[in-house]
């Protein structure tokens, strides 16, 4: 047989039991790929062999193999193909740029300007939102970057803490699920090549799930809306904003709710003294060069049917524009004596073992779809078996709606996007696809899920950020955002559901 039956499911079950119980993704990766291997071995060479060479298999099955289409060999792990390498030379060089930029002081100079232009409430919470969702390259630097700009003139203006914090909890996240050239995009894309065979290019697979990405979109209408004063407040955020009114909250132990700005905290030591332009041109021209290689590749081509395609994908795209936006930083900020080179090349050391762990994931990650989609002995078929199992049984028309409520939930349990995705995307693409529906619907269920607990969870590195951010108490900002969250899924689950019957 080309799977394991029911028992295909079990080294994803395996992951996503452990990871809800221990909140810790890596260890239930790799706990998943373990069963995944011993499974394959035992059925091969018997279960006293697979659990000898369980740990030879384990690695083995990270480090991966070629595909080889003669063998009958889907391929695996790190060496699958070349875009695994390229996976991390990504993210890697991805940290090293945020790690510049952060480094430059441009963020804060970028926020201090915008600040400057403030004139009312609803002015300083839609420049808030608005600085948040541009911050595009990094969850944290957005977090962070805004909250410290705006803390202070959310006190002068009498606007709460909590109400900082969900504004930068709900742009960082969302805007980096929507935007193709995000931060978060080579994880993301690698998901959507390994496990939709119609995607080829991890952007265009992408771009593909903008419109389905009901969570992420609602959500920042929503930050919008309120923050413009078009939504009034409700519930636990309507009383901190009555108490931030009545200068009755305190937002920090060592600060007095006295109602006057107070400075922002910018440490000289880890911050230098850019100005806007420190940021705005690296980063600008390295988004200029990835919108013009995309549409040279995927756009022009509709157009021009004779002009010739660039010859590589996605992913050296984003190599080639983070590197040109490292280079143009480089050339900056040694012709401003913002930095010394050995401090630039120090911050590029530091930002890229900042995303290490990240790289991991990713490997952990599609290692674990390697396993479960492969047929046996590969692989435990697991896509075979849901395709058999479920093709005639469950109505594609409610899997986009299932998948985004089990993902929610997966990753409010977890506190992690990364982790729902890399467990929640081989299940839901396998099982759409078996049904007949539109997998790149399900991608985006799945997107959208994750998203959701990655910024409501109270253990989500993401949220946590936002509360040092904007220095609110932690629990204070998960109870006052989590019923606008709670909104924001309840309407993107309609969608899901209407998507699934109309798509």
């Amino acid at each position: 047989m080309d799977h394991f039956g029911i028992w295909s499911l079990l080294p994803s079950v395996v992951a996503l039991t452990l990871a809800i119980a221990s909140k810790r993704v890596v260890p239930s990766l790799m706990a998943g790929i373990l069963i995944g291997t011993i499974m394959v071995d035992a059925r091969v060479n018997g279960i006293i062999h697979s659990l000898l060479y369980s740990i030879v298999n384990l690695f083995g099955a990270i480090a991966g193999h070629p595909a080889n289409a003669e063998e009958g060999l889907r391929g695996m792990g790190l060496v699958k193909d070349s875009g695994r390498a390229e996976l991390v030379i990504i993210v890697l060089l991805l940290g090293a740029f945020i790690g510049v930029l952060n480094k430059s002081g441009g963020a804060y100079a970028f926020g201090q300007w915008l600040a400057s232009k403030v004139k009312s409430k609803e002015g300083a919470q839609v420049s808030t939102a608005a600085m948040g969702s541009m911050l595009f390259t990094s969850a944290y630097f957005s977090s962070l970057a805004t909250g410290t700009v705006f803390r202070p003139i959310y006190d002068k203006m009498r606007i709460s803490r909590a109400k900082l914090a969900f504004f930068l909890d709900s742009t960082a996240t969302p805007i980096n699920v929507i935007v193709p050239i995000s931060g978060w995009v080579a994880f993301m894309g690698a998901l959507m090549v390994d496990n939709i065979p119609s995607v080829e290019d991890p952007i265009a697979g992408l771009a593909q799930t903008i419109p389905y990405n009901f969570y992420n979109i609602v959500i920042l209408i929503m930050v919008f809306l309120f923050a413009s004063g078009k939504l009034k407040d409700f519930g636990p955020m309507k009383k901190a904003e009555e108490r931030a009114q009545k200068l009755q909250e305190t937002t920090r132990e060592d600060e007095a709710a006295t109602g006057e700005a107070q400075e922002p905290v910018k440490d000289q030591e880890n911050l230098k003294n850019g100005k806007v332009s420190d940021m705005i041109l690296p980063l600008g021209i390295s988004v200029l060069v990835l919108v013009a290689l995309g549409l040279w590749n995927y756009t022009f081509p509709y157009w021009f049917t004779d002009l010739p395609s660039l010859p590589f994908g996605g992913n050296m795209m984003l190599i080639i524009s983070f590197s040109i936006g490292i280079i143009i930083a480089f050339i900056k900020y040694m012709a401003s004596k913002l930095m010394t080179a050995k401090e630039f090349s120090n911050e590029l050391f530091e930002g890229s073992k900042s995303v290490i762990l990240g790289g991991v994931i990713i490997i952990l990650a599609v290692t674990l779809g390697d396993v479960m989609r492969a047929a046996a002995p590969e692989g435990t078929g697991a896509a075979i078996f849901i395709a058999e199992a479920a093709g005639d049984v469950i109505p594609s028309a409610i899997i986009p709606f299932a998948v985004f409520a089990i993902s929610a939930f997966v990753s409010f349990s977890m506190g992690t996007s990364f982790g729902t995705w890399a467990i929640m995307m081989p299940i839901a693409v396998s099982l759409m696809a078996a049904t007949g529906g539109d997998p790149i619907l399900a991608a985006a269920a799945v997107l959208s899920g994750g998203a959701f607990g990655d910024h409501t969870s109270p253990i989500s590195d993401t949220s946590l950020m936002s509360s040092i951010g904007a220095g609110s108490d932690h629990m204070e900002h998960i109870n006052t955002q989590l019923p606008y969250a709670l909104v924001a899924a309840g309407i993107a689950g309609v969608m899901f559901l209407v998507a699934g019957f109309v798509f």
